[in-house]
Order: structure tokens, then C-alpha cells, then sequence
């Protein structure tokens, strides 16, 4: 079944979810020591754990991205988009897996 939009906000999911995954790309191929210093770039952040690196790539795919009600989180298969019910999950590149502790 298809699911139409239901309001504005579900109308920019395209834009929302191209400029994350641009930036999701942007960071693929990097060394965990590059990734730390585009993190660092985007954020001010100096991540620490598992945890602290999460909350950084979330912030640091985000960044200057508008959101426009669109919120993302960690999913287990990689960086979901939410709004309301509605979800989408990216995956991520090999680099940035190993940079958050997945392998």
C-alpha cells in the first residue's frame, strides 16, 4: 500500500534524506582519526565512547542540514529519519561503522 503525505513536514523528507545521506557519503572512505577530525569540525566535540561518537555523527551528518521536522536517531541497521510514524533508515559506510565501535 502507499503511503501519501500527510502534511508539509512528510513532503521533505526527499531533501531532508538526501542531504544526510551526502553527508553520511562525504565521510566514507575515512580513517577513524579523519572522521574524529571532521567530527570535531562540525561539532566543537572531542567524543568520548561509543556513545559520545553516536551523538557526534548524528550531530555532525545534521549540521547546517534542515531538518524541517525530520529528527535523527541510531537504528541498529543504520541512521533513521522519524517523523510522527513515519521512518526511513539509511545505512552507513564501512568507515564510519568502525569508527562507532561496529566493527
Amino acid at each position: 500500500m502507499t503511503v501519501r503525505p500527510h502534511d508539509v513536514v512528510d513532503l521533505y523528507l526527499a531533501p531532508v534524506a538526501l542531504s544526510v545521506d551526502a553527508n553520511l557519503q562525504s565521510l566514507s572512505g575515512f580513517s577513524s582519526e579523519k572522521i574524529d577530525g571532521e567530527v570535531a569540525l562540525a561539532t566543537n566535540l572531542d567524543p568520548i565512547g561509543i556513545d559520545g561518537r553516536q551523538r557526534a555523527v548524528l550531530e555532525t551528518v545534521t549540521h547546517l542540514v534542515e531538518m524541517h521536522g525530520w529528527s535523527a536517531s541510531w537504528h541498529e541497521r543504520g541512521l533513521q529519519l522519524s517523523h510522527e510514524e513515519h521512518r526511513l533508515v539509511l545505512g552507513i559506510p564501512p568507515s564510519l561503522h568502525t569508527y562507532l565501535g561496529g566493527g
